[in-house]
């Protein structure tokens, strides 16, 4: 296969790139460049477009010459060389433009030196000067660069490429003449993919429950389906036995008899509709015979319709005559090894499906959940591999054939070993199975073991080519994204980001597509089951270790690892290294010595766990390290990791001026910065260590801003929200904090440019930020920040409220943000943004410690704000109606409503009888809101309320309602949480009484009921539960409790003063009471208390006393 040859690099795709890159230099260099050089380079890209045409013919034959790769492996080469100097040109410009730069901050620093005797505002308009100098400057001098910086050296160097092409291309161009007549013959079927319904003789070993459960999903109907048939997709890799688990449930309804038509079809790549529809015509009829004495039927299937007339039949007439047939029946229909990548197919060959009764089913097998969601399914089944013992069985059979391996357990044990290699795969260990039988001597087995499966020769039914058919279906740029994962050991887990800028770096992903864009290829592979989540692991992904090995045979040797003891050549055509770090000096003798070091693009470098004693001292690593480094050769390298905890990046490393992506988190903490590190110009994704020293901070807050291409930067909060005129950094992705400071390297002026912000934003420190400053940072362009927060500190209240009014509403952010959060705001007004308008798609606000905004702006008009939390605002003393807007439904979306801490807070008003408020609200809180005086506005629920009131002390509350916290959770109604006793008996409205189900009181203090506390409970005519929960003082329970008609659970924990029930007694509806850590009295009136089942409570008191051994008491009925 020509792709493995070339190591998985698409040329296409590669030569395609490369086209676009250098007719962008073309373009933009031709009117300053001499009639030579405007010549070379329309040389050049004529070249280009010659051989992109030869090359997308060529690859359109590599599976028919294996041979083609050779010239595909030449221009990949030539390809990757003209990169390196086309990318050279761009080091060079982003090199001049850092120089540069320098020069003007250090001018611009000393003008605003010279004026900082001037007044505030004088500062604040030379700022702003400076700002603007420094952007016409800049803009003057890139042209400047690109004007002088391609010289014809540099061009000739490319020319000289170019030549290569046309030599690889005349080559190519002479055997496609010659191929010419294999296109001409008929495609050939391959044959030994078509599957049957048939059972074959191989015995069937496992996977008990996948049977059980997909008879179960074929035998039930769903009545609530607009369609009388359903589909079930069957989804695993090439092998798992998906085919072979359909035949025996197949089977299994084809002799019971449950469907009047089955029908079994191999669809395969092509999802010709006519050829389908016609086997679907021939399907067999189901005839039920006399009933057996077991009183199953007697069952015999035929075909219906002459397979003469299919040939000449168009799809229409074939579609009609199967929509006759199907009236009235239930038919089964598999489609095995499916494909198909257009709905529009699917929809088309199930018109006539649409006649059929209720219960049919359609079930499909396939590789791709993403081919399962097109075609339709609405039920997925995903097949992992065979269970161990299972497996073990499964290979033993296929290694051994009818031989019984207790006969050779010298064999038997190494079988065992080679089939952990397996990952479960049914068809891996019939691939590796039928040569092991071939010879069942030791020697002959102990070789196969120290092989990869991809090193065993294979037949075109065996594992490899399987899954060469999945990676050949792959779409070009997923095929080379793939490939790089067999540069990392098995099992490894990526976490998304990282995967991306890798494959960013390599070129796999352009510079133009968006990260979210580039997410779409994880979770393209992970469709089509490349890929799996790592388990436990948020965001992380692994591979199949079947699919890692086909990744190696598909590399060549391109991707290479060296993972133990170094005891392999590294191969001479190797372009990533993965390296164990106890073998870097190795390494390094190896690159040294040859030629391959100029191609490597990828090189990291891994200390793996060592015994004691074992390993390389920390400084003889550095020292080869640093020397491997220093290679000049090694400029191609594109991506450098360094996991070693004593590993020490090197400083001089400005040769490497391709690098894209830098990884030294688990590395040693600098004790000084490399000065080379600000130099590699290209860097896209740069991950520091998560510790450094003061010093160390101050210089990559100064330096990382020369790093103008970052977009993937991580780094301690401390670094990275201090950096210097971090406005350079403008395709930066992600910024968690950003700490504004009133000089210009630092003012939030700086996020003026940073458009592609994305994620959660934090601006601290905004007492220092002018209003004039607040709009410069443009907040409202940054369209993909879905998260704000806004952080005043206020230990220093320099400027007026009208200031900090004015910089808040400068502050105005893009309509699509989800979150605000904003913290200690010193102004008194809201932001005339805070509205529908402007913030359409909220869906979470909170607002802390704000001590001056005295009025809330219309949050009920917000229409998807689901969570709203308002904490210490002392300057606030009503909530009236401006708070719920002007819509038909107030607050339409919000789930969550949290107010505390708010001590002027005395009326919370505004409410219309006939409005509808919080239709669906599930919780809601009032803390430490002491004047509050209501009525509070709770909704009538449907579902009904949990009403939780303590006056505990915050610390105690969290503890001490665990029990009522973990019940509340299964409640579905509206949760409402308060700590004052005077809001829950004098702020709720009667006409919320009888909606409530739960009721949970805590108290320090409360001792009994009061007459008017027990003329309330009587009016809650629906509560199902009432708990008393650390009542330390409470000596009595209302005595009208018998009166709670509908009360079914009573629970009673920590109420050590409780000795007896009310002497009215308890209600007939209840049906249990718990006691907890109470009185002895009390828990001995349990036994005594008469309701119809006795026995059962005191059977049930018995096993719980006996189980938990504690002061508990249960009795139920």
């Amino acid at each position: 296969m020509a792709a493995s040859a070339i190591g998985g690099w698409i040329a296409s795709a590669g030569i395609a790139k490369l086209v676009d890159q250098v007719c962008s230099y073309a373009g933009d260099q031709y009117k300053y460049h001499s009639d030579d050089a405007k010549q070379k380079l329309r040389r050049l890209e004529k070249s280009l477009w010659k051989i992109q045409a030869v090359v997308h013919k060529a690859e359109s034959l590599q599976t028919k010459n294996p041979s083609m790769g050779n010239w595909l492996g030449s221009i990949k080469d030539a390809a990757y060389h003209a990169e390196d100097v086309l990318d050279k040109f761009d080091y060079q410009v982003l090199e001049a433009k850092a120089e540069h730069m320098a020069k003007v901050t250090t001018n611009s620093s000393d003008c605003s030196t010279a004026g900082s005797s001037s007044s505030t505002t004088s500062t604040t308009t030379i700022t702003t000067a400076s700002t603007a100098t420094t952007s016409s400057i800049v803009a003057w001098s890139a042209r400047i660069f690109e004007r002088f910086l391609f010289s014809d050296k540099d061009l000739n160097e490319l020319i000289a490429i170019v030549g290569r092409f046309d030599e690889i291309a005349s080559e190519m161009t002479t055997f496609l003449d010659l191929v010419k007549l294999e296109e001409r013959g008929p495609q050939q079927s391959i044959q030994w993919r078509r599957t049957t319904s048939m059972l074959g003789t191989t015995t069937f070993f496992g996977r008990d429950d996948e049977e059980t459960q997909l008879k179960k999903l074929i035998e039930q109907t769903n009545d609530d389906s607009n369609q009388p048939y359903s589909v079930i997709a069957v989804v695993g890799l090439a092998g798992v036995g998906k085919t072979a688990l359909v035949q025996r449930v197949y089977t299994y309804f084809r002799d019971t008899a449950h469907f009047d038509f089955m029908v079994w079809i191999h669809v395969s790549e092509t999802f010709d509709v006519e050829r389908l529809t016609k086997e679907m015509v021939q399907s067999e009829k189901c005839h039920k015979g006399k009933r057996k004495r077991d009183g199953t039927y007697r069952v015999s299937w035929h075909s219906s319709i002459s397979a003469n007339w299919n040939s000449n039949s168009s799809l229409d007439r074939v579609q009609r005559i199967f929509q006759d047939k199907l009236k009235g029946k239930t038919i089964l229909l598999i489609f095995d090894d499916v494909w198909n990548d257009m709905s529009s197919q699917w929809d088309n060959l199930c018109k006539p499906l649409q006649f059929a009764n209720k219960g049919s089913k359609v079930v499909l097998t396939t590789r791709s959940q993403k081919v399962a969601k097109i075609n339709g399914a609405t039920e997925t089944m995903h097949l992992d591999g065979l269970k161990d013992e299972d497996y073990c069985r499964h290979f033993m059979k296929c290694a051994f054939g009818n031989v019984t391996p207790a006969d050779f357990p010298q064999l038997e044990n190494i079988g065992k070993l080679l089939a952990k290699k397996l990952a479960g795969s049914p068809l891996a260990a019939m691939t590796l199975g039928s040569k092991l039988k071939l010879r069942l001597h030791e020697h002959h087995w102990r070789a196969l073991l120290g092989r990869k499966l991809w090193q065993i020769e294979q037949k075109e039914d065996d594992i490899i080519p399987a899954l060469r058919l999945s990676y050949e279906h792959l779409p070009n740029h997923l095929k080379q994204c793939f490939v790089y994962f067999a540069l990392f050991p098995k099992n490894y887990p990526f976490h998304a980001d990282v995967l991306i800028q890798m494959w960013r770096a390599q070129g796999y992903i352009q510079k133009e597509i968006p990260d979210e864009s580039a997410h779409s290829y994880i979770e393209d592979l992970l469709q089509l089951s490349f890929i799996r989540k790592a388990a436990n692991l948020e965001d992380h992904y692994i591979v199949h270790d079947l699919l890692h090995e086909f990744a190696e045979w598909v590399s060549n040797g391109e991707h290479f690892r060296i993972e133990d003891n170094f005891h392999v050549s590294v191969p001479g055509n190797v372009r990533h290294l993965y390296v164990n770090a106890s073998n870097i000096s190795k390494v390094f003798i190896s690159l040294a010595e040859s030629k391959m070091k100029k191609n490597l693009r990828s090189l990291i470098i891994c200390k793996h766990d060592t015994a004691p004693g074992e390993g390389i001292p920390a400084s003889n690593f550095n020292k080869a390290l640093e020397e491997t480094l220093h290679l000049h050769e090694l400029r191609s390298l594109r991506v450098f990791i360094l996991r070693h905890p004593d590993g020490i990046l090197p400083d001089n490393i400005e040769h490497l001026v391709h690098l894209r992506y830098l990884d030294i988190n688990e590395s040693r903490i600098f004790s000084d910065v490399p000065r080379s590190l600000f130099k590699l110009y290209h860097l896209q994704g740069l991950i520091l260590q998560s510790q450094y020293k003061d010093k160390i901070k101050v210089e990559l807050q100064k330096g990382i801003n020369r790093l103008t291409q970052l977009r993937y930067l991580k780094a301690p909060v401390k670094i990275i929200s201090g950096i210097e005129q971090i406005g350079r950094l403008t395709f930066l992705h992600e910024l968690k904090e950003y700490h504004a400071m009133s000089d210009s390297k630092h003012s939030i002026g700086q996020l003026k440019e940073l458009n592609e912000l994305r994620g959660k934003l934090t601006i601290k420190n905004l007492e220092n930020v002018r209003r004039r400053e607040a709009y410069d940072a443009k907040l409202v362009n940054k369209q993909n920040l879905n998260r704000l927060s806004f952080c005043w500190n206020q230990l220093q209240e320099s400027n007026s409220n009208t200031e900090h009014e004015c910089v808040f509403e400068g502050l105005q952010p893009n309509c699509n943000l989800r979150e605000l959060n904003v913290s200690s705001y010193m102004g008194a007004k809201s932001p005339t943004w805070l509205t529908r308008e402007y913030l359409p798609n909220i869906q979470t606000i909170e607002l802390v410690s704000c001590h001056h905004w005295k009025t809330l702006p219309a949050f009920g008009s917000l229409p998807f704000l689901r969570i709203l939390k308002i904490r210490f605002f002392t300057a606030l003393e009503k909530i009236d109606a401006g708070f719920y807007g002007d819509g038909a439904v107030a607050f339409p979306s919000l789930e969550e409503l949290s107010i505390g801490h708010m001590k002027q807070w005395k009326e919370w008003s505004g409410i219309e009888s006939s409005r509808c408020i919080f239709p669906r609200l599930h919780i809601i809180c009032i803390k430490h809101c002491q004047q509050l005086m209501g009525p509070l506005p709770l909704p009538v629920s449907s579902k009904g309320i949990n009403m939780s009131v303590s006056d505990w002390l915050s610390a105690n509350i969290s503890t001490n309602s665990e029990d009522a916290t973990s019940d509340s959770m299964k409640f579905h109604g509206i949760h409402v949480s308060l700590d004052r006793f005077g809001l829950l008996f004098g702020c709720i409205l009667s006409s919320v009484l009888p909606t409530i189900h739960m009721l949970n009181l805590s108290s320090y203090k409360l001792i009994s009921f009061s007459k008017g506390q027990e003329e309330w409970l009587q009016k809650l005519t629906s509560v199902k539960e009432v708990r008393f929960t650390d009542c330390a003082k409470l000596t009595s329970l209302p005595s009208n409790m018998v009166h709670l008609t509908s009360l079914q659970s009573l629970y009673i924990k920590k109420c050590p003063e409780l000795k007896s029930f009310p002497h009215m007694g308890l209600p007939l509806s209840l049906k249990e009471l718990s006691i907890i850590e109470c009185h002895n009295d009390l828990s001995e009136l349990c036994s005594q208390i008469k309701i119809s089942d006795i026995n059962v409570i005191l059977q049930d008191i018995k096993r719980e006393s006996k189980q938990s051994n504690a002061k508990k008491k249960k009795c139920m009925s």
